[in-house]
């Protein structure tokens, strides 16, 4: 695996996700970051429906100023929140079998007062 042998270079695209700072205020900095990770989650789902494979990451690597340089994001205003790693898979994708799924929805949501 990529990740294990450090070769980055083995993963195909890189799309680095940044989120913008306030350091005056905390709940907007954090409520930014929850906006990014819905974006990016549907953004996830979208390249899967086009056949991109893809993974979140945000791992060490990503946190120090040598990546954020090498991205050329400007650690004043902006950091990195994490990247998604994609490309096509050889083998093709492989989707789940809906008749296998275990528990149907009505399964799984509860209703609140």
């Amino acid at each position: 695996e990529a990740t294990d042998n450090k070769d980055w270079t083995k993963i195909p695209g890189w799309c680095v996700v940044t989120t913008k700072l306030s350091p005056d205020d905390p709940e907007t900095e954090l409520e930014d970051f929850k906006s990014i990770s819905c974006a990016v989650q549907n953004f996830m789902l979208s390249m899967w429906s086009e056949g991109i494979g893809c993974k979140w990451t945000s791992g060490p690597v990503q946190k120090s100023p040598e990546f954020a340089d090498l991205c050329g994001v400007d650690t004043s205003v902006e950091r990195v929140a994490g990247c998604i790693w994609y490309g096509f898979a050889s083998g093709g994708l492989v989707t789940a079998d809906p008749k296998r799924r275990k528990k149907g929805l009505d399964d799984v949501l509860s209703t609140l007062p």
